[in-house]
């Protein structure tokens, strides 16, 4: 536990208090931003440098140019895309889809873990399953959804909804089946009923790993509506860049592998920052830990 010592300084006896961070809060304070701008400074080092790298290669020969373009030309055409609104249409649908499904998948996954930690005969039934299905391919599943849900939108869903399944209703049924038997004996001690102790201890101790498993899940849905656009679809960020390799419009590919790239990381992040939020407590005993 940190403790946090303030000076109080009195000007006279009727005056206001002025409270200052000790020197030991303000160092930690400033190491943590320093820390933060080197983070960001590394992160950027490599990408910038390897960018740098393929630009003069490309422009002096060292790699072939109508394989490989070089970035201003990528730059340029993810430009042109934009002004004629290709990229933006193509960028929505796959948002629209990765969301749908991952938020689809994440809750199904946390209520069936849930149900099934704290029903056992729920557990002995479903579980088996559940596992079973787990170790299929998702894209060999993929033929079975176009033959029962045709040829739209559903069977796309689904598919991106049941890979972000699998990881939300494992890690939650196996959070909830990991609470130490302690806690569950201190809150019969404290009189508290079944309702009372599954929102007072069960929910609040399972939660860090809930928000784990949805930042995880965040990267394999991406992952899965890329997937499915490459496979089956007419639109969407997985079918601009397959459909450029078609066509071997390589400034249009690269736009579409890099595009992919920062939606993942955003979406990822996102999912981290809101998890982090709904967890504080998570986060600060592992700042404090390390």
């Amino acid at each position: 536990m940190t403790v946090q010592m303030d000076r109080s300084v009195s000007r006279n006896e009727d005056s206001w208090v002025e409270h200052r961070p000790d020197s030991k809060q303000r160092s930690t304070a400033h190491q943590a931003r320093r820390d933060g701008v080197l983070r960001l400074v590394l992160g950027l080092v490599l990408p910038v440098g390897m960018l740098v790298a393929w630009e003069i290669s490309a422009r002096s020969g060292w790699i072939d140019a109508r394989f490989f373009s070089q970035p201003s030309a990528v730059a340029a055409k993810a430009w042109e895309d934009m002004q004629s609104g290709l990229l933006w249409s193509e960028l929505k649908i796959t948002i629209v889809r990765l969301l749908t499904g991952y938020v689809v998948g994440s809750l199904a996954g946390i209520l069936i873990g849930l149900l099934m930690s704290q029903v056992k005969v729920l557990r002995w039934m479903l579980e088996p399953m559940i596992r079973a299905l787990y170790v299929i391919p998702k894209l060999a599943l993929l033929p079975l959804f176009l033959l029962l849900f045709g040829l739209g939108e559903v069977p796309k869903l689904i598919f991106i909804a049941l890979g972000t399944f699998y990881i939300v209703a494992f890690t939650t049924l196996s959070a909830a089946m990991m609470i130490p038997t302690a806690f569950h004996e201190v809150a019969r001690s404290y009189g508290l009923s079944s309702g009372q102790r599954f929102r007072w201890v069960i929910v609040p101790a399972i939660t860090p790993q809930i928000v784990s498993s949805l930042k995880l899940a965040s990267g394999i849905s991406m992952l899965l509506v890329i997937a499915v656009e490459f496979v089956n679809a007419h639109e969407g960020l997985g079918y601009y860049t397959w459909h450029a390799w078609q066509i071997f419009v390589p400034d249009r590919m690269y736009v579409g592998v890099v595009t992919i790239s920062i939606v993942g990381v955003l979406f990822s992040g996102l999912v981290g920052l809101l998890g982090s939020r709904v967890a504080r407590w998570a986060d600060s005993e592992y700042a404090q830990s390390r």
